[in-house]
């Protein structure tokens, strides 16, 4: 089996794509694998699914979700069996699955690996690691599900979480030599955060330092355009000046 959720929530099984079934069943299985590995309590489930309003059948229908994500991920499990994969803990259920399995536990061991590279004073290979991590988002955080689910905070805390590690890569990246592919993938995240002032500088920098200094110049642009009319704002310090390096030093006399 293979899984994502950093972006649509997908599953495979030997490279066949899964149907994930109905909104909140497909929800669910976001829900299990943004959590993968540790007990989500069935409390939880339908506060995820439900929010303030769940119905008063909110359980049964948790428990017909859960045998039909079950029976998704086991076709051949016997009626009533236990499973490897999906299995009942502590008054819930937890997925399993590994950093070979699911996007989001692979970027998790890389932003790890890169953070001991960059303590251990390879900031070249910790620049590449957090790459290979940031390559793993294919837009926000279980794409696919009802909006109104996909913005309850264990989702958006996943997309946070991989907005810092934006900012950590790219501060990484400019102590070292700034990996072929991190550009683009920090203008990738930085379509999806243009009010980040911070994201906005240092994507900034990072093109400048690889000679892509007009694209810079369109990057604080249109930041300085997006805060004006969305926020009524004009840039902070920080935006500011990573834009004034951008800019020629006055010749002296």
């Amino acid at each position: 089996m293979r899984f994502t959720v950093l972006g649509p929530v997908r599953a495979w099984r030997n490279d066949v794509e899964l149907e994930l079934g109905p909104p909140k069943q497909r929800a669910l299985l976001a829900l299990l694998l943004v959590r993968a590995g540790q007990p989500v309590a069935l409390s939880e489930i339908v506060d995820v699914l439900w929010a303030q309003d769940p119905p008063s059948t909110a359980v049964n229908v948790v428990h017909r979700h859960v045998g039909s994500v079950r029976r998704l991920l086991e076709p051949g499990l016997p009626a009533r069996a236990e499973g490897s994969r999906l299995v009942r803990r502590s008054g819930g259920y937890r997925l399993n699955a590994d950093a070979d399995a699911l996007d989001l536990l692979r970027f998790r061991h890389l932003r790890e690996t890169a953070r001991h590279a960059a303590a251990a004073g390879e900031p070249e290979r910790a620049a590449g690691l957090f790459t290979q991590a940031l390559a793993l988002w294919q837009g926000p955080t279980a794409t696919g599900v009802p909006a109104d689910i996909q913005a309850h905070p264990v989702f958006s805390g996943v997309d946070r979480e991989l907005l810092a590690v934006a900012k950590e890569a790219a501060t990484t990246a400019l102590d070292s030599e700034v990996p072929e592919r991190l550009p683009t993938v920090l203008q990738q995240f930085a379509a999806h955060h243009a009010l980040d002032e911070t994201l906005q500088a240092r994507l900034i920098q990072v093109l400048a330092a690889t000679g892509r200094r007009a694209e810079a110049l369109e990057v604080f642009s249109a930041a300085r355009d997006g805060l004006a009319e969305q926020l009524g704002v004009t840039p902070g310090p920080e935006l500011r000046a990573a834009h004034r390096r951008l800019l020629p030093r006055p010749a002296r006399d």
